[in-house]
């Protein structure tokens, strides 16, 4: 029911660069996939903009003077977003606050309030939490990203559910990252202009493709 979202909202990173809230911008247009996060300090400095198009990825680090420009993978996403190791159809559900229901094969009610999701060989992919209390999910667990995320406060337009805080924690590392919408629109024309991401000439570019795995090789140029 939905095809294309736009939030405004508050955004906090455990562990991340920044030592407080910060501002939080989201657009999205599901087919063909396209999105813009814009993280801006609460007194109005930018941040970080990530730019996913056309199975690309491009990220603007303000702090590091720096674009890195790349195929787009969950691995590389995770390395400015700490939590977001998803695939694009994730990325989408959670960042409009829906919980994602991953591709399987097999359904089974383990409790009341758990409902497990598994492939043909019995391995769980993901478990979908229930409150006692209403039909909306308070949380997911995603086996093979080492990844729970959090749905609370939920609201509704035009028929369609969201949460209005979202809540991912890493298993592993102890990430944690939390979304606040304090705004949100459903199926809005967002124009193409949006889709765009500033290339100041001053930054130097970084090829995210020829990175490995340790992300303190962020700032080396390619």
């Amino acid at each position: 029911m939905v095809r294309s979202f736009y939030s405004l909202g508050i955004v906090s990173i455990k562990g991340w660069i920044l030592d407080s809230d910060a501002d939080i911008l989201i657009a999205c247009v599901r087919d063909p996939f396209s999105m813009k996060i814009e993280i801006t300090h609460s007194w109005g400095a930018p941040v970080l903009h990530v730019l996913i198009k056309d199975n690309r990825l491009e990220v603007l680090s303000f702090q590091e003077k720096t674009i890195y420009l790349g195929a787009f993978t969950p691995e590389a996403l995770s390395r400015f977003l700490p939590g977001f190791s998803v695939d694009q159809a994730m990325l989408w559900s959670i960042l409009s606050g829906r919980p994602p229901i991953l591709k399987h094969e097999v359904v089974g009610l383990q409790r009341t309030d758990r409902i497990s999701l598994s492939d043909n060989d019995g391995t769980e992919l993901e478990a979908i939490y229930l409150p006692f209390k209403g039909p909306l999910p308070g949380k997911v667990s995603f086996s093979r990203q080492s990844l729970d995320v959090s749905f609370s406060d939920y609201k509704e337009k035009g028929g369609i559910f969201y949460a209005g805080e979202t809540t991912l924690n890493g298993i592993k590392g102890g990430k944690k990252l939390n979304f606040k919408a304090e705004k949100m629109a459903l199926n809005t024309s967002i124009p193409d202009q949006i889709f765009t991401l500033e290339k100041p000439s001053t930054y130097q570019t970084v090829n995210l493709d020829y990175l490995d795995g340790n992300t303190e090789n962020l700032s080396r140029r390619p």
